[in-house]
């Protein structure tokens, strides 16, 4: 009984410890990074989601400064976290609808850095008779610190 119960104990063990390595991997980190900040751009105007919530989330990802370079609604400029913020902010009140379906995701990482190039189909209503539905092509770029988080955005729409 004590075997089997050891036997158990191990592979639980080695079954915690290989999910921990596999999460600490860059190629994890990066992709929850960019999915993190995705999820948080996304929105519903009926949401349980608060300001502060997105704020943080969002905190966790971005640099002190992003450079961004689009077309509308893409700013084309360098912003702080908090002009970032606000910008986001502005997105979500004059929107009722911002969701964003990847269905392309590339990662380069060399070194302490990481570029990732995303094909997503971003879908923005406001109120009842407006909607918009657009493919972009997204490259995210991000830098190792403490975490990764995202120095640059570019934002490629469609022809």
């Amino acid at each position: 009984m004590k075997k089997i119960i050891s036997l158990v104990v191990l592979i639980l063990l080695a079954s915690i410890g290989g999910y921990s390595y596999y999460r600490q991997q860059p190629e994890q980190q990066v992709g929850r990074a960019v999915d993190q900040f995705l999820e948080n751009v996304e929105h519903r105007k009926i949401s349980t989601r608060r300001q502060i919530d997105v704020h943080e989330a969002l905190s966790k990802v971005l640099a002190a400064k992003v450079d961004f370079q689009g077309a509308f609604p893409i700013p084309t400029e360098t912003l702080t976290l908090e002009e970032t913020l606000g910008k986001i902010d502005q997105l979500h009140v004059a929107t009722s609808l911002c969701r964003i379906t990847e269905s392309e995701r590339n990662l380069k990482i060399i070194g302490a850095k990481a570029q990732v190039y995303l094909t997503a189909n971003i879908l923005l209503a406001a109120g009842k008779e407006y909607q918009r539905e657009q493919t972009w092509d997204l490259i995210i770029d991000l830098e190792k610190g403490e975490d990764w988080r995202i120095v640059s955005m570019r934002g490629i729409p469609p022809d």
